[in-house]
């Protein structure tokens, strides 16, 4: 028996006051605490249309604080060049000079900020700061000159499974919640990394909170999203931990190019995964999806998505980088986790009123696979 679901029935939106008909602005606010295990994310990734592209998250708390109490604010800002060269700014302060609501996303880390407005549109100032050495994740930042102006419209509405809250275990005593915005326009001015510029492209929001590591809860999931002008697609496939009985939580939207939602999906009931092919990575050995085929049905839709021929752009083998001890304990859990990161081909078929409408397109996406088979 699976302990892992969305809560989505009418008692569970009365239990954390949340309106069904609505993702209200509250729900964009602080919603966690600084308890081991604890952790939550206001993340943006931006498409430009000159190639660039940029990631950016607000953090309470950086990853290998998770497990630890206390804050330790950080921001992440990951910047690719035309060329595919990577730059990283990663800022840090302390939880003193920091300030964060619980009405809306309205967020002032020492002199930048995030400010969100109803999930309708979102700005964000970033100001330079002096350099210092700052590592996250094995990754070092020196050069903290970033500075920019963005601001962000929504174009599709919100997504929030059920309430947001998706539960692990017989009581739903650990979550891991998710509500995102996946496509916006974006404009504004960027300075980083010696480039200078005037911005427009397209933007991908999400907020993101939890009271257990994402590592101890999930067995793997995929994520990705592509805009390929015609539609906008969001799949979110999940499987919960072995000791959680591996729940199935396959996640998916499709929007089409007026915003009108065409299909949504929360849960296995209407969901078929099916992997087609695989292969054998070779620095961890670990047996990856080659090929992979989703198949969603809701009231008179079907989607069918396929993801094929995917290059590794991006490769953090977590358990190879770990010290023999962290070693020793992922064997003893049964875990050998990773992280990658792929360029693939996509097929997209949506069937509505008879008629199928196929489109073909490329997708950046991840696989994070903590266990050691798929």
């Amino acid at each position: 028996m699976s302990d892992g679901r969305v809560m989505d029935t009418a008692a569970d939106f009365e239990k954390f006051g949340v309106n069904p008909k609505k993702v209200e602005n509250w729900e964009d606010g602080r919603r966690d605490n600084d308890e081991p295990g604890h952790g939550e994310i206001w993340y943006i990734d931006c498409s430009f249309d000159d190639k660039t592209t940029l990631v950016l998250g607000f953090r309470p708390k950086s990853t290998d604080q998770v497990n630890k109490k206390g804050f330790n604010p950080n921001i992440a800002m990951n910047y690719n060049t035309k060329a595919g060269e990577p730059f990283n700014d990663y800022r840090l302060y302390k939880a003193e000079d920091v300030y964060t609501s619980d009405e809306s996303a309205d967020l002032k880390w020492g002199e930048n900020t995030l400010k969100g407005h109803d999930w309708q549109s979102y700005d964000v100032h970033i100001e330079p700061e002096d350099d210092y050495e700052v590592e996250f994740e094995g990754k070092k930042s020196v050069q903290h000159q970033t500075a920019m102006d963005l601001h962000f419209e929504a174009e599709v509405a919100p997504f929030r499974p059920g309430n947001g809250y998706i539960t692990f275990g017989p009581n739903d005593e650990y979550y891991y919640n998710f509500i995102c915005v996946t496509k916006l326009k974006v404009t504004g001015h960027l300075k980083i990394n010696g480039e200078d510029k005037e911005v427009t492209g397209q933007a991908y929001y999400n907020h993101q909170w939890f009271n257990i590591s994402p590592m101890e809860a999930f067995h793997s999931w995929v994520w990705g999203r592509q805009n390929s002008g015609k539609y906008s697609v969001l799949l979110y496939d999940m499987v919960g931990a072995e000791r959680f009985g591996q729940p199935k939580i396959p996640l998916f939207t499709v929007d089409d190019e007026n915003g009108k939602r065409v299909i949504e999906n929360i849960d296995d009931q209407h969901a078929k995964v099916e992997v087609l092919d695989t292969y054998v990575q070779e620095k961890t050995g670990k047996t990856y999806p080659k090929e992979l085929r989703y198949t969603f049905e809701d009231d008179g839709v079907t989607a069918e998505f396929t993801i094929k021929n995917p290059q590794e752009i991006n490769l953090i083998d977590i358990y190879g980088m770990a010290p023999k001890a962290a070693q020793e304990r992922f064997d003893q859990a049964g875990l050998q986790p990773t992280y990658t990161r792929y360029l693939a081909e996509t097929t997209l078929k949506v069937t509505q009123n008879g008629q199928t409408d196929t489109v073909n397109d490329k997708m950046l996406y991840e696989i994070n696979f903590a266990a050691k088979t798929f």
